[in-house]
């Protein structure tokens, strides 16, 4: 045995001998193809705003005449290697100018590149190279970065451009109403869909009952919409995510902003903290339609002691703390204030509503391959409506609070792969439902301020493989451990109709109550057709713990939000997703079919049996049932992004379905908001330097809803007899919208503006909603119903101003 161990010994060494020879021979030969078709290098840098010095997510920096090159990341970063020789490097980006540079590649080159803002969208006829083709090209599905150029130009309501109904009009995304800021996508709830500013997510985006949202266009950087193929670093929510991030502020010069419209004006000052290292940029707005109002209100107008207005604050800080180190400190507070008060019946009410996040971002560069950011923020959010009439006071207030920590992790070891790695922790306190009445020196607590708290920690993993020029893919997976914890009071019932507290258990701070273990697969795939084709390909599996329990039909500030318990687990969807992607004239007109299906389950709904004023003594969750739901539909999108004339048309074709077990037996019954056919077209005219002329137009199938089929009496007592659950419809909406922007002047160091825009220009009265009345015969004693369509917004112009100081 020792004599054939030695043999073996003596085997193994002259083999190694052997594999030596063979490797040197490999090695030698791989020298002389690199010296007969040149070396590999490596050509990296930075892509940045000329004018202030941000950098730029999502530029095309590519070799001309190839199809070799990348897109710079969230840090304005790109890096992709090219063989020796010398080249045209080519750098592009939407609003910009194309820069070009000749290079001799002789070894490893790092370029930044400082792109130029166009001054006019005329001057875009001449990126007639740009290869702005990410959509095709990129594994993304159902993700549209949004236009915010564009958004300065479109006709609004009361001269408040707003991304929110921007975003309406894309395919796949429904309006929740006239004027609203509410949408839904791709049939899911308005509470589906993350609203995340630099991080922080945002629970209440909307200002004014859902006229206006919350986001200043001036301070906003960037923006994108996912609606489908969610990747693996996203979660918390199940349709989708909007992505806006504020402006860090001009590094090189001070400048300033001030808009006035007909009901609220705004201003935005921006400058170096120390040149070109360190920015600050700061926004604030106000609404004045109180100021406007009390002039034209007589002494006994019965709405003379209506006031109503918002206000929104935001901030952020910007600093380069070396090449490699980056800082940012964002701000938000915004406050809606709606109140009356009647000092002839002694009677008042006050709602007011508020957001509020700080977030605080590390990013750090450790090598050309691998950097990461590190950020903590808070999120708070809450509602107070209080009213009273004589001796008698009623208090309600309702919120959430979040405390996040987060850590994001990239790794780019070649222009072929790229991976991203994080965990997070997040805190929540909500406080869904917090009530006091009084009655002279009376004071009662009808509900004993039972908030809920959870916790998450999540980590995910996704990889991003060019597996070739034609197919790539992007994978990974998420898991969440939720955990509902104490402290917390749980009251046990007699049953779901009297819900009579007979006992209860008490869980101290830190317990955990229940908890699940959330895993959440997704895929995106790309496969390359042609040089301007794809087709893609995507699956997604999410879950949510958030839910907003809506108390009425129309989404309103009194929605109260509400985590999953040991009563109700987190809401699950599958969603499939697959389009055709192909551009036209060199990426200039851009046009996209997708088709989804979506799986819902663990949706909560209102309890049509709750008594709600049973249930403001317990604890909220036993008055909501749980269902399923489906959605599925086509989407249609072409989109012109350069010349004189620009726009899209966007059309879905689309049914959302819901089943719970106590709503018409479990039967199938249409979503409030299932549409079969939505229809958005956009066009935007550049006529020279000093106008610009936009319009839209727009079509949905009117609302679901339920109405009463009859009411009768019995021994004097009134009981009404509704139909099938959301089985009539409301009247079609449409709308035409026109403006027109005048750039009327443009010096040296100020420039000023004036849009003209008119909402709803044919009249359209279209339903907000449908009031039912009740008449008695006085001759028979019969009872008929009368229903009336309710209509908010007629025709109406407006005017808005802006000066720009540079």
């Amino acid at each position: 045995m020792a004599l054939r161990e030695g043999l073996i010994i003596i085997g193994d060494y002259e083999i190694m001998k052997l594999f030596k020879k063979i490797f040197c021979l490999v090695v030698f030969v791989f020298v002389a193809i690199a010296d007969v078709y040149g070396q590999i290098y490596t050509v990296n840098g930075t892509v940045t705003d000329v004018s202030n010095g941000e950098r730029l997510l999502g530029a095309s920096v590519y070799i001309e005449g190839t199809v070799n090159g990348t897109a710079s990341d969230e840090f304005g970063n790109y890096e992709f290697r090219q063989e020796q020789g010398k080249y045209r490097l080519v750098c592009t980006f939407i609003g910009y100018d194309t820069a070009f540079k000749n290079i001799d590649l002789k070894s490893d080159m790092r370029i930044d590149i400082s792109l130029t803002p166009l001054t006019t969208m005329m001057s875009s006829v001449e990126v007639a190279e740009r290869r702005e083709d990410r959509n095709v090209r990129s594994t993304e599905v159902g993700t549209i970065d949004i236009p915010l150029k564009r958004i300065e130009k479109l006709p609004v309501m009361f001269g408040e451009a707003d991304i929110l109904k921007t975003i309406q009009l894309l395919p796949g995304i429904q309006s929740g109403g006239e004027g609203s800021n509410t949408y839904y996508v791709r049939g899911g709830g308005s509470d589906q869909n993350l609203v995340s500013v630099d991080g922080a997510t945002v629970y209440n985006p909307s200002h004014a009952a859902g006229f206006f949202s919350v986001f200043n266009s001036d301070a906003v950087n960037s923006a994108e919409i996912i609606k489908g193929g969610m990747p693996p670093e996203y979660g918390t929510r199940m349709s989708s995510v909007l992505n806006v991030e504020f402006r860090e502020g001009d590094k090189y010069d001070y400048k300033g902003k001030v808009g006035v419209g007909l009901l609220s004006s705004q201003m935005q000052f921006e400058g170096p903290i120390k040149y070109e290292k360190s920015s600050f940029i700061f926004s604030a707005r106000r609404t004045y339609a109180d100021v406007v109002m009390k002039p034209f209100l007589s002494k006994d107008s019965e709405i003379k002691g209506l006031g109503c207005y918002f206000y929104d604050l935001n901030g952020k800080l910007s600093f380069n703390l070396s090449e490699k180190d980056k800082l940012t400190i964002t701000g938000f507070h915004g406050k809606d204030l709606f109140k009356y008060e009647n000092d002839k019946f002694t009677m008042g009410f006050d709602m007011n509503w508020q957001n509020s996040f700080g977030v605080v971002k590390w990013s750090h560069i450790f090598n050309k391959k691998l950097y990461f950011d590190v950020s903590a923020n808070v999120t708070d959010y809450e509602l107070d409506v209080s009213a009273m009439e004589q001796n008698y006071y009623l208090d309600y207030i309702s919120g959430v609070r979040d405390y996040v920590g987060k850590t994001d992790w990239t790794f780019v070891p070649n222009e072929s792969n790229k991976f991203k790695t994080g965990v997070s922790f997040t805190y929540h306190k909500y406080m869904p439902t917090d009530l006091t009445a009084m009655s002279g020196s009376n004071v009662f607590n009808a509900i004993d301020n039972i908030n809920y708290h959870t916790r998450e920690i999540a980590a995910y993993i996704q990889h991003d493989l060019q597996v070739n020029d034609w197919f790539q893919v992007l994978y990974g997976l998420r898991y969440t451990y939720f955990s509902h914890i104490g402290p917390f009071k749980r009251f046990i019932i007699d049953n779901e109709y009297n819900m009579n507290n007979i006992d209860s258990i008490i869980y101290n701070c830190g317990d955990v109550i229940k908890s699940y273990h959330l895993f959440e697969p997704r895929i995106n795939t790309r496969f390359q057709i042609a040089e301007n084709q794809s087709i893609k390909l995507s699956y997604s599996l999410n879950r949510q713990a958030a839910n907003l329990v809506a108390m009425m039909d129309n989404s309103m500030p009194t929605d109260i939000w509400l985590p999953s318990t040991d009563l109700f687990e987190p809401q699950l969807t599958h969603q499939v997703s697959t389009g055709y992607f192909r551009n036209f004239l060199d990426n200039t007109i851009e046009a996209s079919f997708e088709v989804y299906y979506k799986m819902m389950n663990h949706l909560l709904e209102l309890n049509p049996a709750t008594n709600l004023m049973a249930l403001i003594n317990t604890n909220l969750d036993y008055g909501f049932i749980s269902g399923k739901g489906q959605s599925y539909g086509a989407e249609f999108f072409v989109n012109k992004t350069a010349g004189q004339l620009t726009g899209w048309v966007g059309y879905t074709l689309s049914w959302t379905t819901r089943n719970f077990d106590k709503i018409m037996n479990g039967a199938t019954f249409p979503a409030r908001y299932d549409r079969r056919h939505d229809v958005s077209i956009l066009v935007n005219y550049e006529l020279n330097d000093k106008w610009n002329f936009s319009t839209v137009w727009v079509f949905s199938t009117g609302n679901a809803s339920t109405i009463p089929n009859s009411f009768y009496t019995i021994n004097g007592n009134l009981y009404i007899d509704y139909g099938d659950h959301n089985a009539w419809r409301m009247p079609n909406y449409h709308r035409l919208d026109l403006s027109a922007t005048w750039n009327a002047f443009n010096r040296k160091h100020v420039a000023g503006n004036l849009n003209f825009s008119i909402y709803n220009v044919y009249n359209r009265k279209n339903p907000y909603m449908v009031s039912y009345s009740m008449l008695q015969d006085e001759n028979t004693n019969k009872l008929e119903i009368k229903a009336f369509q309710i209509s908010l917004f007629p025709i109406l112009p407006s005017v808005s101003f802006n000066l720009t100081f540079k």
